[in-house]
């Protein structure tokens, strides 16, 4: 792979084993480097300048904007300058719009709404970010809808909250706002016994562990003038209470812009959809590329009694690059990915706690 910033070639220019690149969340991503200190020969890198990875295919592997450089000088002479980047999600952070207000109109619309407004390639302040009005979910009915002065982040967030929709941007332009990421299967699986055609080869390590701290199998959402829904699998609840106690497992969110039973339900059933499941996760290292964030990937590891192979969704990829004696960059990823259902067509990550500081 190559780095480029504001077009301009740097993969040379980098130092070896400082390079981080990392998505999570719902395609959240982030991208950290170390320059050499005799990078001075004219071609400078400032915040608020494109960045992106080439892989060696030609293809963009990763795509936002340098948010920070940080250059140190010892004894009057540079040491390196490291460079931050994070994902076009970034971009809405410092993006404000102005007073809006609405009566009786779906989530979704405003979302498109605003996306014409503030960000489509027709706007004159165009951040050149791709619009697609299949992209964007209905949503829920809200009564009214008023705003002022936040950020586009903020208030995607608070649209997206009122139904569990999450909204993202990909490496060309694209944006989503929907209820649902769809999964496409991975081309590799992970396969301890070396019978799968397509398993990874270099497969370093595999863990496996299980925790219930996001699980949960009944889900209460209340809204505005006391409005209240909730949405419970009776199946997972049978299930814990095998091990002993009710089985009740609870979640609750409190969200002031639902304003009808019917999109409070909504909300319950889709923020269960998540956290329902078996909370098994799996993590596991690898040189291979091509792994993406919501692949269905397959793992077959009797050890761990995972037979089939049995299928997981990958929910975070963090590479770091390895020296290989050549100018491109080549790179060691850790694989973590949640286990689901062999029928799953639509998967809704979990809220990783950067995005909740990042909102504050």
């Amino acid at each position: 792979m190559k780095i480029y910033v504001n077009g301009v070639d740097l993969t040379d220019k980098t130092i070896s084993g400082t390079v981080v690149w990392r998505r999570y969340g719902t395609f959240r991503s982030e991208l950290s480097f170390r320059l050499e200190p005799q990078f001075s020969d004219g071609v400078s890198v400032s915040y608020g300048m494109r960045a992106y990875l080439e892989d060696d295919y030609g293809s963009i592997a990763w795509a936002g904007i340098v948010t920070g450089v940080n250059e140190v000088y010892r004894n009057e002479s540079r040491s390196g300058i490291t460079v931050r980047c994070k994902g076009y999600e970034a971009v809405l952070s410092h993006r404000f719009c102005g007073e809006y207000s609405t009566l009786d109109t779906n989530t979704g619309a405003i979302a498109r709404t605003l996306f014409l407004i503030y960000l489509a390639t027709t706007s004159q302040t165009s951040e050149g970010f791709l619009y697609n009005p299949d992209l964007f979910s209905g949503g829920v009915p809200l009564e009214s809808y008023y705003v002022k002065g936040k950020s586009l982040a903020k208030v995607f967030d608070e649209l997206g909250e009122a139904d569990g929709s999450k909204w993202w941007i990909r490496e060309n332009g694209t944006f989503f706002f929907l209820n649902g990421i769809n999964i496409t299967e991975a081309m590799y699986c992970v396969d301890i016994t070396n019978t799968e055609p397509n398993r990874i080869t270099d497969l370093m390590s595999l863990e496996i562990s299980k925790d219930m701290s996001d699980y949960r199998n009944v889900q209460t959402v209340y809204g505005a003038n006391g409005i209240r829904s909730e949405s419970t699998n009776t199946i997972m609840i049978n299930g814990m209470a095998s091990y002993g106690g009710s089985g009740r497992y609870e979640g609750v969110m409190h969200n002031s812009l639902i304003t009808s039973e019917g999109a409070a339900t909504t909300a319950a059933v889709n923020i269960l959809r998540s956290y329902s499941n078996d909370n098994v996760e799996a993590s596991f290292l690898t040189n291979t590329y091509g792994f993406q964030l919501f692949d269905r990937v397959r793992i077959n590891a009797p050890q761990f009694g995972l037979y089939g192979p049995t299928p997981f969704i990958i929910t975070e990829i963090t590479a770091k690059d390895r020296a290989t004696g050549d100018r491109n960059l080549a790179f060691e990823y850790k694989i973590k990915a949640k286990i689901s259902s062999e029928g799953e067509t639509t998967f809704r990550p979990t809220e990783y706690w950067t995005e909740t500081i990042a909102r504050i």
